[in-house]
């Protein structure tokens, strides 16, 4: 059947649930473009001494889940890497450094995503360069070298 043989109400319907379908697939090697992280993290031991998220002030959480929510509501239908990393929101992730961490790590264990990009940016570096890596696999070993 047709879209303009369909009532209006399954119009909005069958259109949202396109979007949903087409929602991009990102590689974790997908940011190489855009950023200037090129070194492979080879040691991570000393990530392994951060601190967990109850040492932290509620504040700061807070201010992590904030700009967490107002980032993925703004970019979750984005298929432009530039667009998703340049947001003022995960710039403001980026820019709490090692004190959004462990914040990540807590996001990225719940729900894998493009969030695990931020780490790249904190330590200047990323964790593989494994170009068919997909986000997955490096919240995965993100979360390893945390632990």
């Amino acid at each position: 059947m047709q879209l303009n043989q369909l009532p209006n109400h399954a119009k909005v319907l069958t259109l949202a649930t396109g979007l949903l379908a087409t929602t991009p697939v990102f590689a974790y090697s997908d940011l190489d473009n855009l950023g200037n992280i090129l070194t492979t993290r080879r040691n991570v031991d000393y990530v392994k001494n951060i601190s967990s998220a109850e040492e932290f002030d509620i504040a700061q959480k807070f201010k992590f889940q904030m700009h967490l929510a107002a980032w993925e509501q703004k970019t979750v239908f984005s298929s432009s890497v530039a667009t998703i990393v340049n947001d003022e929101d995960f710039q403001a992730i980026v820019g709490m450094g090692i004190v959004a961490v462990p914040f990540i790590k807590e996001e990225i264990e719940r729900k894998p995503s493009v969030l695990v990009w931020a780490l790249n940016y904190i330590y200047g570096s990323k964790i593989s360069n494994k170009p068919d890596l997909t986000i997955s696999e490096a919240c995965n070993l993100w979360i390893k070298a945390i632990s």
